[in-house]
């Protein structure tokens, strides 16, 4: 049976997380006024075509264009939440930005074009689990301080290059105090870009997402350890690549906590 008496701390940790991270997409109801579409040029973005042309048109309630009005554009990358209490969290992670704002024509259209729908930061992201997916939200506002809005989304499907994980371990039974020593080799086809840096992470107690991490080198080794606990007893190993167009891996381990 799970122990959950590392819960209350792995839920402050998550809660801090989700605080200190960039912030979901405010959710409100159409505008009474207004009503706004959005449509993406492509329902499917991949390694080598993950750009996208979003258009889209702005009316009144009765069906009239709005003509030279400005609409400001989104785009979210999409993360799962890591919740094993089965508790009512947000099940989405979202990394979102600011595309800036279009005007739209004489007849409400409006258009922009090679947008990104891929992470833009240089730094890996927090989030550790990729849905794969990508929203974008086109919104109009007459008065941003009434939290009332016009808004319309469409999302990406994000199709992943597939990567492996191989490993070897130290031991098989650990007991507390014992050091777990996990080798191994991240890969991916050539041509999609370093391995080098990839992030590696190890679970052992089901409610932390990851309790040790390493990087690999340039042919894509690790080694990452971790001092087994009492209370250990989910053993994980797997990869968090930083580009969002490649799929981490992950193994179960063959690893049993036989404290007595």
């Amino acid at each position: 049976m799970r122990s959950t008496a590392a819960r209350p701390t792995a839920v402050a940790a998550l809660a801090l997380a989700a605080t200190a991270a960039l912030v979901q997409p405010a959710h409100a109801a159409d505008g009474d006024d207004y009503q706004v579409t959005l449509t993406s040029s492509t329902a499917t973005t991949d390694y080598a075509n993950r750009t996208v042309d979003l258009t889209g048109t702005l009316t009144r309630a009765d069906g009239t264009p709005v003509a030279d009005a400005p609409v400001r554009l989104e785009a979210s990358v999409l993360f799962d939440t890591w919740n094993p209490w089965g508790d009512p969290i947000d099940p989405t992670e979202w990394e979102t930005r600011d595309l800036g704002t279009v005007h739209t024509d004489d007849e409400g259209h409006f258009t922009l074009e090679d947008v990104p729908a891929d992470r833009v930061d240089d730094q890996p992201s927090p989030y550790l689990f990729p849905r794969h997916r990508v929203m974008f939200r086109a919104v109009y506002d007459t008065d941003p301080t009434d939290f009332h809005m016009a808004f319309a989304d469409t999302t990406v499907k994000v199709e992943p290059v597939t990567s492996a994980i191989t490993y070897r371990v130290n031991k098989t039974k650990v007991r507390v105090g014992d050091t777990l020593v996990v080798k191994g080799r991240i890969a991916w086809p050539a041509g999609h870009g370093p391995i080098a840096g990839t992030r590696v992470f190890l679970r052992t107690y089901f409610e932390s997402a990851y309790n040790a991490q390493t990087t690999t080198d340039a042919r894509g080794d690790f080694t990452v350890r971790a001092k087994i606990r009492n209370y250990d007893n989910e053993f994980v190993i797997f990869s968090a690549p930083k580009d969002y167009y490649i799929a981490g891996a992950s193994k179960d381990l063959p690893v049993k906590n036989v404290t007595s």
